[in-house]
């Protein structure tokens, strides 16, 4: 039975992760089985049969989710571009509150402001570099996109285990998400271009999470203003980038557009209220006192 429950809260979170905007961290914090989770990748040398059998059925519910939810999400971006980008602005803009939450909890420091202005000019940049790209597919997968999707498969992996920031937001930030989705989607139609375009996706969450649970959480520790800061700076770039992306009408589909990015917005804004925010630090708390005693 911990089996089947287990998988239907790994496709849950597998469907939070497609989502832009929509952390699967927090998705599993809500689910009560973030600390497990991470435990479970960080202790997987140590204790390795009783992670995979935790693992196991996470990760394969996260596929079939992630597998079943990209047709509909494919669809909406290439069919409603405008509505769909403007309802990841609304996400991504009403993860920021919480964001910046995290960043507040220590004294403000003046030197915090630099990664934010950092990864803000870059993602402004790439914003105006790619502004015909930024919504497309790879046309060709040769050695630099290879390296382009493992490398940005390994920081948006790393993102997405920390509670607030989406994996997908982070592949939406530096272009890669239309690709990504694409070969999911299509994975039955054309199953060996996305199996081709997948291999360095899927190396790429491999190491990001093997490796970057323990990079993550040292950076969170013992930078966490700067840590933050720098998420915040990607986040507020990228809005830029997805307005660029959609464009903008006033016509009936404009209209629905500012709609659902309201609603965008005040989904993230339930899912980072203050509420879930003390949940994530009591869940810290408890692991804290349990590792002291």
């Amino acid at each position: 039975m911990s089996f089947i429950i287990n998988m239907i809260f790994g496709a849950i979170i597998g469907i939070a992760n497609i989502i832009p905007g929509v952390s699967g961290g927090t998705m599993a914090v809500m689910l009560n089985i973030y600390d497990k989770l991470i435990s479970s990748v960080t202790e997987l040398r140590k204790n390795f049969k009783k992670s995979v059998l935790f693992l196991l059925p996470v990760v394969v519910g996260a596929g079939i989710g992630i597998v079943a939810f990209s047709k509909l999400l494919e669809y909406l971006r290439v069919s409603h571009p405008m509505p769909t980008f403007f309802f990841f602005i609304g996400l991504i803009a009403g993860s920021l509150p919480l964001v910046f939450r995290k960043a507040s909890e220590t004294k403000f420091r003046p030197v915090s402001i630099i990664p934010f202005v950092i990864f803000f000019i870059i993602m402004v940049i790439l914003a105006f570099v790619n502004a015909d790209e930024a919504g497309n597919t790879m046309l060709e997968m040769n050695v630099f996109n290879w390296f382009y999707l493992f490398f940005g498969s390994i920081l948006a992996s790393m993102c997405m285990i920390i509670p607030g920031v989406s994996g997908s937001m982070i592949l939406m930030m530096i272009g890669l998400y239309p690709t990504v989705l694409s070969s999911i989607s299509h994975l039955t139609e054309s199953p060996m271009n996305s199996i081709v375009t997948l291999i360095p996706v899927g190396l790429g969450v491999i190491v990001g999470i093997l490796g970057g649970a323990k990079l993550i959480d040292i950076c969170i520790k013992k930078f966490p203003q700067l840590t933050f800061y720098g998420i915040m700076g990607l986040m507020v770039g990228s809005l830029i980038s997805l307005y660029r992306s959609s464009g903008f009408e006033f016509n009936i589909e404009g209209y629905i557009s500012i709609a659902v990015l309201l609603a965008g917005f005040g989904i993230s804004i339930l899912f980072g209220s203050k509420k879930l925010a003390d949940f994530i630090e009591s869940k810290k708390t408890v692991k804290s006192r349990n590792k002291k005693n």
